[in-house]
């Protein structure tokens, strides 16, 4: 009997909880139409500015990426050494932008890399 009653009112407390929580998520999910037709809180979270002062392109702005110049970077060295299927992927890139064993060496990738760099190109 006492095991009905327990039972009972943990159902009920549940179903309780339950309702609170989505009268809770009702209350964030409401959209103002008005504001949003009128164009309020439109957040551009890229600037687009491609000109230094003088008209030309800041050294600042350049990417990164470009030509693969952080294919060499210090943390992504360092995850190669402990991840062998992160290693493959990153010679994988190496070899697609053309570097070979002494290009690799010449950005001063340690010597257990760059021979493993070697026994990679000779397996692909």
């Amino acid at each position: 009997m006492n095991l009905v009653v327990l039972a009972t009112v943990l159902l009920a407390s549940g179903t309780a909880v339950s309702y609170a929580d989505q009268a809770s998520v009702l209350n964030v999910d409401v959209v103002h139409s008005s504001r949003v037709l009128s164009g309020e809180d439109k957040r551009f979270l890229r600037s687009h500015q491609t000109t230094g002062d003088e008209g030309k392109i800041t050294k600042h702005d350049d990417e990164e990426r470009v030509s693969g110049e952080n294919l060499f970077g210090a943390l992504k060295v360092l995850k190669m050494g402990r991840d062998v299927n992160y290693r493959d992927k990153v010679f994988q890139r190496w070899k697609n932008y053309g570097h070979t064993k002494k290009s690799v060496l010449e950005k001063g990738v340690p010597d257990s890399l760059v021979g493993a760099y070697k026994s990679y190109l000779k397996l692909r």
